[in-house]
């Protein structure tokens, strides 16, 4: 990754952080360049900036980088984690649950849309192929300017438009596999048109995506997730279409719509073994194997449309104005509750409807402001799909019968509003300073609901009548700050500092509706709206920057620190969530290189150094494994001609020991990617694991954690990582 133009190749990675947080309104695909030879970055008037006058660490993934791993069999996860120092190690499975950044929450966003939610899915990355995939913006760090879940960092994914794209077509063609056996087998087709004139362009792309089986470094089938559900056996389709319209001179309109589907339908299963046995003996030894019966398998189906007004010249101002509308329905596989003696797999649906105005002023040539409002309604209701327990148990969990459903979590609708202002200063030629003030405004209404486990009583006849846990609203008002400099030591070296804040409401769903109840089905005590108050965390981060620029070498070295004034704490027995007063703070080294050796030839790497702590009884520890971030490193050799690219790229996790004993195993990878360019379209290759290394993932050590209380053989959410694997894709643009 590099922070400016190379003699070689365009690849720029600093993009402003005023217009991601604005609004994500449409960019261009290729920043230019300054006489310096820095990346100019597209604001929300369009006008460019150079990234010398930034106060933050931010990246831009542009499209070459994203295609040359997609292609050559990273998946998105870990290519995202290659490529940005400060998150986490992906998961090879469909969640990227605990995938943080500097060791908080990411806010994850297509085109400036969140794609987070009030309840805590992490399935923001099961969201598009990158076939559709134009650039990405990403901010380290939290972000006053959007306050919720952007406590660690903002990951903005900016798609394909028809006015951004080389050609009228493209196409995509590739297979991977570890050719362990027949089932060892992924495949992918996608297939782009696109028309660009003076005053429409248009895009509108398919792709498919087919995967089997994942093998470990054994030649071992992965366990699937039972827990966060497997990315093996599954079915991507994502449709992505967009039209822009240059209305006048000085006016646009851009309208984009996605559908979204990844579904599984396998035949294999986990052997839970007779009665469930496997789970409750930690001497049984639990794999896959066929007869898998299970009609819903899980599912992501997700539906986005957006609407993009810009007019340059509103009363010398440009104005922004997005209105979009979400939809997303996220089904799980089911597991038992041994507690319950049932069987049950959630359905959970959110439905998000929002508007951004954002309004571009420059009072001076030193003075630019942008201010504006956005709002929100979200809509959260869950259901849990129940079936025979007693088949289940006789068939060692493979043969799932549907008896009927119920309520899973309270029905939950969030309405947010928040306006901000933010200024960018130029004090002289050298010192640069912005400010900025958001106040945010979020109304959390929470249904009656009967307990989850009493609903499956009724399901089932056990239990007459139960009583409603009582809901209710409560409202959160907070005001948010950011401040930070930028000083130019030379055209090619700056220094900023930067601090932020950042605000967040906890899992409602996971927080509300939990109740101890008599035996008559009335409710004994309750967590309830009125006498338990969710209470929300707020954080404050620092920022301490170094960069420097010139043609053949590149750098960035961010310290941070970020201190939060509550803790969230997940409770494994019964995988609620809690917030206590224990302060949490984060803090570490985050760092990126790049140096061109030759034309030809390239070297460079990233790491982010961090040390988690929460204050427990007034004294600082570590904070435990099922959230804290381990470091990471990683490093590449990269050789790149007219004909032909090379990269060797390796990604290292380290070891990290909580207060408690528990452990983070550390583990290597290293890939091999390829390609050749030919008289028509391009091949990539790619290799990756390519030493065949042996290891539990990342979200597999925190699955064994997270679940310990309820499993007592963890051999069950012991995912091992994907052996070597091997690559082939071809690809035009014409």
């Amino acid at each position: 990754m590099k922070l400016a133009q190379s003699k070689s190749k365009s690849i720029k990675f600093i993009l402003n952080p005023i217009v991601i947080a604005m609004l994500g309104m449409p960019l261009l695909a290729q920043a230019e360049v300054d006489d310096e030879g820095y990346a100019m970055v597209v604001t929300a008037n369009r006008s460019a900036q150079s990234i010398s006058d930034i106060a933050a660490t931010v990246l831009v993934i542009e499209e070459e980088q994203i295609a040359e791993q997609a292609q050559s069999g990273v998946d998105f996860k870990a290519l995202l984690a290659n490529l940005i120092p400060s998150l986490d190690m992906g998961s090879q499975s469909r969640t990227n649950s605990g995938q943080n950044m500097r060791g908080r929450k990411t806010l994850v966003m297509i085109d400036g849309i969140s794609l987070n939610s009030s309840r805590s899915i992490s399935r923001q990355f099961d969201s598009i192929n990158p076939f559709n995939i134009s650039r990405i913006e990403v901010i380290s760090g939290a972000s006053a300017m959007y306050g919720g879940g952007s406590t660690g960092g903002i990951i903005n994914i900016i798609t394909k438009k028809g006015n951004n794209v080389s050609g009228n077509s493209e196409t995509w063609v590739g297979a991977k596999s570890g050719f362990n056996n027949s089932e060892d087998l992924q495949y992918q087709v996608a297939q782009a048109l696109s028309t660009s004139t003076d005053t429409l362009d248009a895009r509108l792309a398919i792709s498919y995506d087919h995967s089997d089986a994942m093998y470990d470094a054994n030649g071992d089938m992965v366990l699937q997730d039972v827990t966060q559900t497997s990315s093996q056996y599954v079915s991507q389709v994502d449709i992505l279409g967009s039209v822009g319209f240059d209305l006048t001179d000085t006016q646009r309109l851009e309208l984009m719509a996605q559908y979204y589907n990844s579904g599984q339908d396998s035949d294999y299963g986990v052997d839970y073994g007779t009665s469930y046995g496997n789970i409750s003996d930690p001497s049984q030894e639990i794999n896959m194997v066929d007869g898998y019966q299970l009609d819903d398998q899980a599912q992501t189906d997700r539906y986005l449309i957006a609407a993009n007004y810009i007019n340059s010249d509103f009363y010398n101002q440009t104005m922004n104005l997005q209105l979009f509308y979400r939809s997303e329905s996220l089904r799980f596989n089911p597991f038992p509750d041994f507690a319950n003696s049932s069987l049950g797999g959630s359905e959970q649906d959110t439905k998000v409807v929002g508007s951004k105005l954002v309004f571009t002023a420059k009072p001076t040539d030193a003075l630019s402001l942008v201010y504006g409002i956005d709002a929100q309604y979200e809509k959260f209701s869950a259901t849990q799909t129940y079936y025979d327990i007693s088949t289940a148990l006789a068939s060692s969990g493979l043969i799932n019968n549907r008896i009927g459903a119920a309520g899973r979590y309270p029905d939950i609708a969030t309405t947010s509003i928040a306006g901000f202002l933010q200024g960018d200063y130029d004090v002289n030629s050298a010192l640069n300073v912005h400010a900025g003030l958001r106040y945010q405004y979020t109304n959390v209404k929470v249904s009656d609901f009967v307990g989850a486990a009493q609903q499956y009583k009724l399901l089932t006849g056990s239990l007459a009548s139960a009583e409603a846990i009582g809901g209710g609203t409560k409202a959160y008002g907070n005001t948010l700050v950011n401040a930070g400099l930028v000083y130019k030591l030379t055209k090619q070296q700056q220094l900023w500092f930067n601090f932020s804040q950042g605000f967040e409401v906890p899992d409602p769903a996971k927080y509300y509706g939990q109740g101890v109840y008599n035996a008559d089905g009335t409710v004994a005590s309750s967590v309830n709206v009125s006498e338990n108050p969710l209470e929300g965390v707020k954080t404050n981060a620092l920022e301490l920057g170094y960069r420097i620029n010139d043609e053949l070498f590149s750098a960035q070295l961010a310290s941070y620190y970020s201190i939060s004034d509550k803790k969230v704490d997940y409770n494994k027995a019964d995988q609620t969530v809690d917030v206590v007063d224990d302060k949490v703070r984060i803090y570490g080294l985050e760092a990126q290189l790049d140096f061109y050796l030759t034309e030809e030839i390239s070297t460079g790497g990233n790491f982010n150094y961090i040390i988690s702590e929460t204050k427990v009884d007034g004294e600082w520890q570590d904070l435990s494994v099922a959230s804290a971030s381990p470091s990471k490193l990683t490093a590449y050799l990269n050789w790149h001609t007219e004909q032909f690219a090379t990269r060797l790229q390796t990604t290292q996790m380290f070891d990290y020991k909580d207060a408690s004993g528990s452990k983070l195993e550390g583990y290597n990878t290293v890939d091999l990617l390829s390609g050749i360019k030919l008289p028509v379209g391009k091949v990539q290759f790619g290799i990756t694991n390519l030493f065949n290394t042996e290891y539990d993932t990342l979200w597999s050590q925190r699955a064994q954690d997270t679940y310990s209380t309820l499993i007592a053989n963890s051999d069950l959410v012991k995912f091992q990582g994907q052996g070597r694997t091997y690559s082939i894709n071809y690809n035009v643009a014409f």
